[in-house]
């Protein structure tokens, strides 16, 4: 956009950066024009039909735009607005200024001397500015002494900057058996994830519906870890904003920031609790953020593969669960009587009992039983529990049998 915006003249155009170091060299290799430095106070003159850059500051404030919009008309010119607080009138909003891949892979070539090492690593630096890509390297160098693809991606998870309603999220899980069609499912897709030349191609997520405690949001975690990719969790809810246009703006602003970390993982969970069938809020904020989700899920051409959970399928929007949206639909259910003997032993199984006696069979008998009669997903038959409550009494199993060392004899 920001090239279409230059070509055709635009006076004023608005976009936003992370990295103004290394911007005017980055805005001339996307537009081929090097841009000249303008300040308000300055009083110059617009040159003709040339590309101005302008970082904002406490004086833009002092401002005539339409003066200044008027004067760049004139003179067939460019102004770029670098960061601006707010987009308002006359500006044109061009977004955020991206970084070429063929950039980036020059800046890595500088540091690698190796072609097919450079294009590997530019895999763990999707969204990077040149300034974050040159120190999430040197954070890996010193870290790992050596730089790879998976380790830039875990140095980029480690100093993401959450914001609201965009949150990192921990992937280590001490067990989970997959479910068998999400295995089918990432045997199939990861390599065109991660690999894949056509975005065509690349696959766009999952929507994992079924009862509460079923190990939904773990399967994102697994799905993750499985990819070797980081997870974000995106909460809806919590970019709601009592003030006009807020909640859009830090939605735009969140499926941005994915778009910039890619390759990654979008987990919205539980998300017939912001977008239900048919409901919204009087105010129209809910069904505008739906509309800005809906469009993001059908033309991102980033390798952001979105995993949403919902307890009750059936209440969502269904556009917003379409083909080209999201690839498929999986239910999850819960565990019956002998699947939840083995998922209590298998839980068991991750402790260390060379100090004790770990739990009899019959104890986990036992332990099962109790969750059969005390959690029983409804409507189920066979009987089935959660996999959550079959965790906690696998816990409760463990509590009974070992002590802390303080409270030993």
């Amino acid at each position: 956009m920001l090239k279409l915006a230059v070509q055709a003249s635009l006076p004023m155009v608005a976009v936003t950066t992370r990295d103004t170091m290394n911007l005017p060299d980055v805005i001339a290799h996307i537009t081929g024009s090097k841009p000249l430095s303008w300040l308000p106070a300055s009083g110059k003159a617009f040159e003709p039909k040339t590309l101005h850059l302008y970082e904002f500051d406490d004086m833009g404030k002092q401002m005539n735009l339409d003066a200044l919009y008027h004067k760049l008309v004139a003179a067939e010119s460019t102004l770029l607005i670098v960061n601006p607080p707010k987009v308002v009138e006359p500006m044109f909003h061009a977004g955020e200024v991206p970084v070429p891949r063929d950039m980036m892979f020059n800046f890595i070539r500088q540091v690698i001397q190796d072609d097919a090492k450079a294009g590997a690593l530019i895999q763990g630096l999707g969204g990077c500015t040149i300034k974050e890509a040159a120190e999430m390297a040197r954070l890996t160098m010193a870290r790992d002494h050596s730089l790879t693809s998976q380790g830039l991606m875990e140095t980029r998870k480690e100093c993401f900057m959450g914001g609201r309603g965009l949150t990192p999220v921990d992937t280590e899980q001490d067990y989970y058996e997959p479910h068998g069609g999400l295995k089918d499912w990432v045997e199939t897709e990861r390599a065109f994830f991660l690999h894949g030349s056509d975005h065509r191609l690349i696959p766009r997520g999952l929507l994992l519906d079924g009862p509460p405690g079923v190990g939904k949001t773990a399967a994102s975690k697994w799905l993750a870890q499985q990819i070797g990719v980081p997870l974000y969790r995106v909460d809806v809810g919590g970019t709601k904003n009592k003030y006009v246009g807020e909640s859009e703006a830090q939605m735009l602003t969140n499926l941005s920031r994915l778009d910039n970390e890619e390759p990654c993982i979008a987990l919205f969970d539980e998300i017939e609790k912001v977008f239900t069938n048919g409901g919204g809020d009087s105010s129209g904020t809910t069904t505008t953020m739906l509309s800005q989700l809906l469009w993001w899920l059908a033309e991102r051409k980033t390798r952001v593969m979105v995993v949403m959970t919902t307890n009750n399928a059936k209440a969502l929007p269904r556009e917003l669960y379409r083909d080209g949206r999201i690839d498929q639909v999986l239910w999850f259910n819960g565990l019956t009587k002998d699947l939840a003997h083995e998922f209590i032993h298998s839980i068991l199984d991750t402790f260390d009992w060379s100090d004790c006696d770990k739990p009899t069979n019959a104890a986990v008998e036992k332990a099962g039983k109790d969750i059969f009669a005390s959690s029983k997903i409804e409507g189920t038959n066979p009987a089935q529990v959660p996999h959550s409550a079959l965790r906690s009494a696998a816990y409760d199993l463990v509590k009974l049998t070992k002590l802390p060392v303080t409270q030993r004899d």
